[in-house]
């Protein structure tokens, strides 16, 4: 398990630095420029809940993946991670605002990660032992870890997005 996810963070970095790179390809730019035509490309409150619900979605797929596929965190790692960054890099590249709504836009939409770290903390410190001495010890670390992972998505997603 640790080497899938430290080959997760690899990759990830590999494909943060190729960004450019990734911007240029066909594929990303005629979708980016149909979707210049559409209204939300300038107006940061739909594109920011456009990012939330697509953030949403991705998370919706890769707990599908993970959950209800054999080897699912291989397939997750191999297939959600690229999504998710050329999802925001569309994003990033469709965005005909100023910068100050850009950045708006970013934190509306990777909010998603917030409500659901907060998920995770409510669900915490709602947590019932099931029986008397039950040990809560391993769902502190399954916090521990989904804090990480959040934070971690939501940072790498304001990167992409915000930068030039």
């Amino acid at each position: 398990m640790t080497v899938l996810l430290l080959a997760g963070i690899v990759f990830t970095l590999i494909l943060i630095t190729k960004q450019r790179d990734v911007a240029s390809i066909g594929i990303v730019r005629n979708i980016t420029y149909k979707l210049k035509e559409y209204p939300m490309s300038a107006n940061y409150w739909q594109a920011g809940i456009t990012l939330f619900v697509a953030n949403a979605a991705l998370f919706a797929l890769a707990f599908v993946i993970l959950f209800f596929l054999p080897y699912g965190a291989m397939a997750g790692l191999l297939m959600c991670i690229p999504l998710s960054l050329f999802t925001w890099v569309i994003f990033s590249e469709v965005w005909r605002g100023s910068w100050k709504d850009k950045v708006k836009m970013t934190f509306i939409g990777s909010a998603f990660f917030l409500f659901f770290l907060g998920w995770i903390f409510w669900y915490y410190a709602t947590l019932e032992p099931a029986f008397p001495g039950d040990d809560l010890f391993m769902a502190w670390i399954g916090v521990i870890i989904a804090s990480i992972f959040s934070i971690g998505a939501m940072s790498v997603s304001m990167f992409v997005i915000l930068r030039k």
